[in-house]
């Protein structure tokens, strides 16, 4: 009887031994002075209690050896879809959901994401669950739907459609109940596509702002993205591909626009259109986790050579336009003026799959000439103050970080290396997360007949 009420009491106590540690030895990341700083950090209940220098001791009955690590803040993604990974021709879709999402971007030592059009019921029931409290899971910040116009862009189903500004508010009010995180507009003027007009964006972004909703506005050109600004919104994502107006930055600057730029789109269909050894060596195909996200069959769907002649040809005009070269401009010019640049994916889109498209993210804005420490603000601390929420490596808060090499300041294609990924002041076990986030034939018949999401 003793030995099974110790067996109990050890069950009992072992989740709140496994949060409370201290770690020595671990480089924290300093914003403001850009250094790193050896520190010691002891962690109880799954939260920082100290933070030290390291010349400073601290005891305790489980101790762990940071070994001169980087220990990096909870990154988050801003800008994803909860669907899955998809071939260059959609023939080969890999689903694996909301939950399968989640599972991925810890896997990939992304502690949340901003999901910015999925299902609303979906998307909000599985949010306001908040599993990361007591599963190993990334956790889920959304938008909801999509507003855009009929047959516009964002228009698959379950998107709020809107003409004028009365439905714009009416639609929107709606909506709040579900307090969406953020909510998202499309004003595209770039495509063939129907877009809302500006006195209905207008409405919308004035509604946002009077329900003390933060506002993202997909865009297609610079143009769009002057008139978002100048009405309000508070950020834009995506990035034109033509040259960059003198005159952006400065008004980003002055109305306090964000832009998540979503670089990797293009970037990584760049990379593999026509590519050669060096280009295949660089690109998404080339890094580890993808090979342990990604189905092997729908991986073979890349590079993109001229059989596929849609894409092939598309990108190779994307070139001819000098679609790099500009974009390697304009994110220079925008980082240099103070420009505040979030990080976000757009997973789920062609070559950019879920978890590690965040990665790729980083490691393009820092090739394009982004400042590693603005890029890594930006997945961080900048992305916390947006969606409004208490993160980061300070005392009291919760204990999410990654642990990664030394030098991933000077070169952030190691942030896909990560060595330890914590959460709520738990070491995180990352194959089992796999089960969800490269899914067998059982869970795809659980997503396939509705019994998860």
């Amino acid at each position: 009887m003793k030995k099974l009420w110790l067996l109990l009491a050890l069950a009992i106590t072992a989740p709140t031994l496994a949060n409370d540690f201290v770690i020595n030895n671990v480089l924290l990341p300093d914003f403001e002075t850009r250094e790193l700083t050896p520190v010691n950090i002891e962690v109880v209940d799954g939260k920082f209690k100290q933070i030290v220098d390291s010349s400073v001791p601290l005891s305790h009955t489980n101790v762990r050896d940071g070994k001169g690590q980087v220990i990096m803040p909870a990154f988050i993604d801003m800008h994803s879809h909860s669907m899955g990974n998809s071939s260059l021709d959609r023939s080969d879709y890999q689903y694996i959901g909301i939950r399968g999402t989640a599972n991925a971007m810890l896997y990939a030592g992304v502690h949340g994401w901003l999901d910015l059009y999925s299902n609303e019921e979906d998307i909000f029931e599985y949010r306001d669950q908040q599993f990361p409290e007591e599963r190993d899971e990334a956790y889920l910040f959304a938008a909801g739907p999509c507003f855009t116009v009929p047959t516009g862009h964002c228009d698959f189903g379950e998107t709020r459609l809107i003409s004028t500004p009365e439905e714009a508010v009416s639609e929107l009010r709606d909506l709040s109940a579900a307090k969406p995180n953020v909510v998202k507009i499309v004003f595209d003027n770039a495509g063939s596509k129907p877009t809302v007009d500006e006195a209905t964006l207008e409405a919308f972004l004035n509604e946002a702002r009077r329900l003390n909703i933060k506002s993202v506005v997909h865009i297609g050109s610079w143009s769009d993205i002057r008139t978002a600004s100048e009405l309000g919104a508070d950020a834009v994502t995506h990035l034109p591909w033509h040259a960059m107006p003198d005159d952006i930055p400065e008004l980003l600057v002055k109305q306090g626009t964000v832009i998540i730029p979503t670089v990797s789109v293009i970037n990584e269909l760049l990379y593999l259109h026509d590519s050669g050894s060096d280009e295949l060596a660089a690109s998404v195909l080339s890094v580890p986790m993808t090979d342990a996200l990604v189905e092997q069959d729908l991986l073979s769907d890349y590079p993109i050579t001229a059989e596929n002649k849609v894409y092939f040809d598309w990108v190779a005009g994307l070139k001819a336009d000098g679609a790099l070269e500009n974009r390697n401009d304009a994110i220079k010019r925008l980082d240099a003026a103070g420009v505040n640049i979030l990080v976000g994916s757009d997973g789920g889109n062609f070559a950019v799959f879920q978890g590690v498209g965040f990665h790729r993210e980083m490691y393009f804005l820092q090739k394009m000439g982004m400042s590693p420490w603005d890029i890594v603000l930006g997945s961080t601390y900048s992305a916390y103050d947006f969606l409004d929420v208490d993160w980061g490596i300070k005392e009291g808060q919760p204990a999410n970080f990654t642990l990664h090499h030394r030098r991933i300041f000077e070169d952030l294609s190691l942030s896909a290396k990560v060595k330890a990924i914590y959460l709520n002041g738990s070491r995180v076990q990352r194959e089992p997360l796999l089960d969800y986030a490269n899914p067998g034939f059982f869970q795809y018949m659980k997503l396939f007949f509705g019994f998860e999401v």
